[in-house]
């Protein structure tokens, strides 16, 4: 039998995969280009801008330090301020997203368009997005902080999760329909799942609340909730904030028992789900879930980001790195499953921690990037006949890519013609060929696999607590700051400078914070006993999230180390 052309049918084969390589999706810079901007003064931009019939609205929170107050304010696509106003009573951390609810109506009554907004002073408004007028207020009890977490909207409920418990109002007026007390939360967003209302806390306790007000509780004693608890095929998924590292649980709604832990980064984002699909992120990476029959993690990309997860274009997500150069990550899932990052410039580039917001019409795209430094950014897309199609991939003509494919049709060309006359020696030649064309393809795939895989490999691991804890002072920042975990509560000092050693750095913010130390000499160096009496199962520290292995007094310093003491039994 002549083989022959079966090695041919192999050479056409091999060839296929090339001409998927030409293939790239459209950059960022190309689809969308900067519409306009507007500066909100000496505050933070801590919640995605919101986009809602023509409008956008953005929130802002106070930040350390500065003289200009928190505020909600209305644009147009054009970028024209329509109405703005502020909240003298509310302090800093406002980071409950904004929510709007459509006109409609229920058993106590009806309501018009409403924007819903909670503040951190625990005030609760229905306003009207035209005009901003107040349609309803709620005053709830705040603790230090009142509102920080995410509302949600059921039948002719709002459901708004308060600093030590969760609340029903009435739509159409503000009363309570619903008030029950669980534990002191913090950016403890609710979720309604199957008649219920489900929130976490700062202990790590898991809360479901029925209509009525009765309350179940499941510990997860894996560190605090810090986000609504997403509801996926496979159970609710949960993460909690530890003090080295994250956990995520999978939780039986039914009989709120665990099925599952899954090990994160430290410090984790607000996650989001699509389907069976969840994105989270955390001080380590982008991290991507199936959660269809039995959660686990399908893929990862090395990232740090603390904040919100938003969607945006084309079925992509987009969050901010935590750091003042990289920018923000944008997300595409391929469709084999795996995570496709690339990085992106707004000029909103910083220590953020909102999502951009998303607004698609026929005429055109909209991303609002919110900072740090009270900027939002609004980019508009290029084409204003793009349509928001999730999935959609434009593809590029590459010049080069293409001239390499003639090539190799004419090597492989070659390849079949020597083979067909017997002359292996040429055609070893022409398919020697043939493999250095498929080489120059795939040499930048492989590249860039082997950058993220180095990445992986060889970035430090951030801070226990997160890059930046938005407890800290502002005016920490750039200096030496240290934490002590002690019997479950984190106390820390920073704005220290000259500081050579962990544990003179230590010995002063004992100081400062009035915390007693015991130490011994040790044939090692000084150890730690006891911080305000508590021994455990011993002390240890880590310096810029990395545990240095020697004495304390031995550790040297940068001008913005940061020292975290925690007990042995914690890690």
């Amino acid at each position: 039998m002549d083989r022959r052309p079966l090695l041919l049918v192999a050479l056409v084969v091999l060839m296929l995969p090339s001409f998927e390589a030409t293939a790239q999706q459209s950059a960022f810079d190309d689809e969308f280009n900067l519409g306009w901007e507007h500066n909100f003064g000496d505050v933070y931009i801590t919640t995605a801008p919101l986009f809602h019939d023509d409008a956008m609205f953005v929130r802002t929170s106070a930040s350390w330090g500065g003289n200009d107050g928190p505020s909600v304010s209305s644009f147009n696509l054009e970028g024209d301020l329509l109405w703005s106003f502020g909240n003298p009573n509310s302090t800093r951390h406002d980071m409950a997203p904004l929510m709007v609810v459509d006109a409609g109506n229920g058993a106590c009554g009806s309501w018009p368009n409403m924007l819903i907004i909670g503040w951190s002073d625990g005030l609760i408004e229905a306003r009207e997005p035209a005009d901003g007028s107040v349609l309803w207020t709620h005053q709830s009890k705040a603790i230090t902080w009142g509102i920080s977490g995410s509302m949600e909207h059921e039948n002719d409920r709002i459901v708004v999760p308060t600093r030590s418990g969760v609340v029903a109002l009435c739509a159409s007026n503000g009363a309570v329909e619903m008030e029950a007390s669980t534990g002191l939360g913090w950016r403890n967003g609710v979720s309604v799942v199957e008649g219920e209302y489900l929130l976490g806390d700062e202990d790590g306790v898991l809360w479901a609340v029925s209509h009525s007000g009765e309350v179940r509780s499941l510990d997860l004693q894996n560190g605090k909730i810090r986000h609504a608890p997403l509801l996926t095929p496979s159970g609710l998924f949960v993460q909690s904030q530890g003090a080295n590292g994250g956990t995520v649980s999978i939780v039986n709604t039914t009989t709120l028992t665990v099925s599952a832990r899954l090990p994160i980064g430290p410090s984790p984002a607000i996650p989001i789900a699509v389907g069976s699909t969840v994105v989270s992120a955390d001080s380590e990476a982008i991290r991507l879930f199936d959660c269809a029959i039995e959660c686990y993690q399908t893929d990862r990309a090395p990232f740090r980001s603390n904040g919100e997860i938003g969607a945006v274009h084309h079925g992509q997500f987009m969050l901010p790195y935590n750091d003042e150069t990289i920018g923000w990550g944008l997300i595409r899932i391929a469709s084999n499953g795996s995570l496709v990052l690339t990085t992106v410039n707004t000029g909103a580039d910083g220590y953020g921690t909102s999502s951009p917001g998303y607004y698609g019409t026929s005429e055109g795209e909209y991303l609002a990037f919110g900072s740090d430094d009270g900027v939002v950014f609004v980019f508009t897309s290029a084409s204003k006949d793009a349509q928001p199609i999730a999935g959609d991939e434009r593809l590029e003509f590459d010049w080069m890519a293409q001239g390499i494919v003639f090539l190799l049709f004419l090597s492989l060309g070659g390849a079949a013609i020597q083979l067909l006359r017997k002359n292996h020696a040429s055609m070893v030649k022409f398919f020697s060929l043939y493999a250095v064309l498929i080489g120059l393809l795939i040499v930048d795939g492989v590249a860039l696999q082997w950058a993220e895989m180095v990445e992986d490999l060889s970035t430090p691991p951030s801070d226990d607590d997160g890059p930046w804890d938005p407890a800290w002072d502002e005016s920490w920042r750039g200096t030496q700051i240290v934490s002590f975990t002690i019997d479950g509560e984190v106390r820390s000092a920073g704005g220290f400078e000259g500081y050579d050693t962990a544990l003179e750095l230590t010995l002063a913010a004992c100081e400062q914070l009035g915390i007693e130390i015991t130490s011994e000499p040790t044939g090692l160096g000084e150890y730690v006993v006891a911080f305000d009496g508590e021994e455990g199962e011993g002390w240890e520290y880590s310096v810029d999230g990395r545990e240095p292995g020697v004495s304390s007094e031995s550790k040297p310093l940068d001008a913005s180390s940061r020292v975290h003491w925690y007990p042995a039994e914690a890690r």
